[in-house]
């Protein structure tokens, strides 16, 4: 069999195509500063916590002396978060 016929009959096979990578470009980082806005509340040391655990995403660094999380990232993660119901405490009588 040659190359051609293969990589055809490959490709006829395969699973769905893959969603295409981002580029740099279309990746939007949000700043700590930010972070609040987009519903995670957390302080510096809680994030650095959860992050050495693996229960928050790593953040990337922009530069020397900045830092950003991919907005992709931070959707996954609050995706993946238990929802739980608030319920009322009862009122007293």
């Amino acid at each position: 069999m040659r190359t051609v016929e293969f990589k055809q009959r490959l490709a006829a096979t395969t699973a769905p195509p893959i969603e295409p990578a981002r580029s740099a470009e279309d990746e939007v980082f949000v700043s700590f500063a930010e972070l609040a806005a987009h519903g995670v509340p957390f302080t510096r040391v809680h994030l650095r916590r959860l992050a050495s655990r693996g229960l928050f995403p790593l953040p990337i660094m922009l530069s020397a002396n900045r830092i950003a999380w991919k907005l992709s990232d931070l959707s996954r993660w609050k995706a993946s978060r238990p929802v739980s119901p608030i319920t009322r405490a009862p009122e007293a009588a």
